[in-house]
């Protein structure tokens, strides 16, 4: 019994030796554990923290890029009115240090500063496998973000570079938005071109027929008539089709596109496929040596707000901000004779100079020998317009060549001479800028050799005219001593050197007391037979796009008035068209917004058109004055502090 009780006793103390070491074991473990989950907590804290910190850091960091940005749009929304941006400090809004304020922007105070404009120079760029000019302007960009509840706070510093891409450089441009920013070109002759060639949009493009009932060619190249070598390139926001944009009638092994920018021979060359988008666009973009592009962004364009009563334009030439610039501005608002012009000049100072215009005198009075005259005149009734709903024309009509060189004498009486940074030309017929000229006569403006004895096509300087109004040019322009021209308007139209109004000076009169509209094509091949004619000019005017048939394009973009080709004798031929220069367009009309009328109509037939860009424009010399441009921003430093 004693043996046995031992025997329990002994086992009794190994077991409660066994717990004891447990229980120290447990402990041990739930202290490990305890401690893993403080530390486990803290680290958890420490993240959250270091998260907090990191996003708070972000937020201010994209706040303060927010000013950096509201600093660019800045910047470029004074580019896109053509009016360099100087420094924040000429912000009404910025404080005495040139800082703007956003007092709350996400529980953020920002704050930006721009600063140190760098005189605009030269800068070359390449485009597709072609390059291409700019302005580039610096500028220097500082930008703060404060938190409003905490105590985070960003400063960020940038260099950004603005390019002023004058579109001179481009032979046909697109750049509206939606349906007008399509372009489409469907000549029926063979057509030679050479140049860039953009829309925001989509490309429609394609040889319509060769007017025997075959199909002809169009002809991208890299040289121009005379051999001169040219950049060439086709590129769209969009596709590339050889199609009609409404109908879808297909024009195959039309269009061919020179893949090399060496020579001048038509060789080494691609046929455009039906369609080039996004499911080939490597392909095929690869296939043309790049000098095919699509889906290439958009071009942010000038609004026709530039050209109207009060803007930009009538702003600039009452007040050029320098010398070197000349600028005249002429004015009208109806009636017979000149009575109702009103012209005035820059330089030296903004001075009304209708007296002088009147009667082609200088200030010391003394008459100009040889001078063209009148230098401007009124005309009512001046022609009917079948395209705008058969209305009738009232026209400012200026001889250019005269005005510049009437200009160029009254200067000279006064010790002056031309400032040699081109003339800058802004006339309306409009009495202000709510004026949409869609009721009575149709009021425009007529660039025509009133006085054909002594006035010839040509330009003493670099010009830009520009009007809010219909523009018509009528005969040769720029022809001779070419100058580099810009001509900016609501719509654009182009009569013939053979051009009359409504009496022809042969044959009898016209039906209807000289009236065309409506009678069809044997009145006008009889008395408005287009003849050869040649226009040396960018121009930068609007269309009308809101059509759901196939027609309108390119190929109409100067608006015709005259029967071109001669009928009925066959084979098919016509009057030539010479256009050097650019086809720019911008915006819609406003004022001539009626729908383009087809061949075939009472309107006009076409004529051959020898179209081009004008290789000169690869100059920057030969820029006209306050060319409408397109602008992009390149970053080309950051700093974060």
């Amino acid at each position: 019994m004693i043996k046995f009780q031992k025997l329990v006793s002994y086992k009794k103390g190994r077991l409660g030796d066994e717990r004891g070491i447990a229980l120290i074991v447990y402990l041990f473990v739930l202290a490990t554990m305890s401690a893993l989950a403080v530390a486990a907590i803290q680290i958890t804290n420490l993240g959250l923290l270091t998260s907090e910190s990191y996003r708070t850091g972000q937020k201010a960091f994209y706040s303060a890029e927010v000013g950096l940005d509201l600093a660019v749009n800045a910047i470029v929304e004074e580019f896109e009115d053509l009016v360099p941006y100087t420094t924040s400090l000429d912000d009404p809004n910025a404080d005495a240090d040139g800082f703007i304020t956003v007092e709350n922007y996400r529980d953020y105070k920002v704050r930006y500063k721009v600063t140190n404009p760098l005189k605009k120079y030269l800068y070359q760029s390449s485009v597709g496998s072609s390059f291409i000019f700019h302005h580039a302007h610096t500028y220097d960009i500082e930008a703060t973000a404060t938190s409003l509840k905490d105590s985070s706070r960003e400063f960020l510093k940038e260099r950004i570079r603005i390019l002023e891409t004058p579109l001179v450089q481009y032979f046909m441009f697109y750049g509206q938005t939606g349906g007008g920013a399509d372009l489409e070109l469907f000549p029926g002759p063979e057509m030679n071109m050479w140049g860039r060639i953009h829309s925001n949009g989509d490309i429609y493009i394609g040889s319509s027929g060769d007017g025997r009932g075959g199909f002809s060619r169009i002809n991208l190249r890299n040289y121009d008539d005379q051999g001169n070598l040219s950049p060439h390139l086709m590129s769209a926001s969009g596709k590339i089709t050889t199609q009609f944009k409404y109908s879808g009638q297909s024009f195959d092994n039309t269009v061919f596109v020179k893949t090399s920018n060496e020579g001048t021979t038509f060789s080494p060359t691609e046929a455009l496929p039906p369609t080039i988008d996004k499911s080939n666009e490597s392909e095929q973009e690869s296939r043309f040596n790049d000098y095919v592009l699509v889906n290439e962004p958009k071009f942010v364009t000038p609004s026709i707000s530039l050209i109207e009563r009060g803007g930009f334009y009538e702003k600039r030439a009452k007040n050029p901000k320098t010398n070197k610039i000349d600028s005249i501005i002429i004015t009208g608002t109806g009636g017979l004779g000149s009575g109702n012009i009103e012209v005035s000049v820059s330089r030296p100072t903004l001075t009304n100079v209708t007296d002088l215009i009147k009667t082609g005198r200088t200030t010391s009075g003394n008459s100009i020998p040889g001078l063209p005259f009148p230098i401007i005149q009124e005309t009512r009734n001046a022609f009917e317009d079948c395209r705008e709903d058969d209305r009738s024309v009232d026209t400012t009509d200026i001889d250019i060549n005269a005005l510049q060189r009437w200009y160029v004498a009254y200067l000279a009486s006064q010790g002056l001479s031309l400032g040699g940074n081109g003339i800058l030309v802004y006339t309306s017929r409009s009495p202000d800028s709510s004026f949409t000229n869609h009721n009575g006569n149709l009021q425009a403006i007529r660039l025509v050799r009133i006085d054909r004895f002594h006035s010839i096509p040509e330009l003493l300087d670099e010009t830009t005219l520009v009007t809010d109004n219909p523009l018509y040019v009528q005969g040769d322009f720029n022809s001779i001593n070419t100058k580099g021209v810009a001509l900016v308007s609501d719509a654009f139209n182009i009569l013939s050197n053979d051009f009359v109004n409504h009496y022809p000076g042969y044959g009898s009169i016209p039906p209807n007391g000289g009236k065309v509209c409506g009678y069809g094509q044997a009145v006008l091949f009889y008395y408005f037979r287009g003849s050869e004619t040649t226009v040396n000019a960018a121009i930068f005017t609007g269309n009308v796009h809101n059509r759901v048939t196939d027609g309108d394009g390119a190929h109409v973009f100067p608006r015709f008035h005259e029967w071109w080709h001669v009928k009925p004798n066959f084979p098919y031929k016509a009057s030539v068209l010479n256009i050097l220069g650019s086809f720019i367009n911008l915006w819609t009309s406003k004022q001539a917004n009626s729908e383009w009328c087809p061949a075939g109509g009472d309107c006009y037939s076409a004529p051959i058109r020898n179209w081009g860009w004008d290789v000169r424009f690869q100059d920057p010399n030969f820029w006209p004055p306050f060319v409408p441009s397109v602008f992009s921003v390149e970053r080309v430093g950051f700093l974060e502090k």
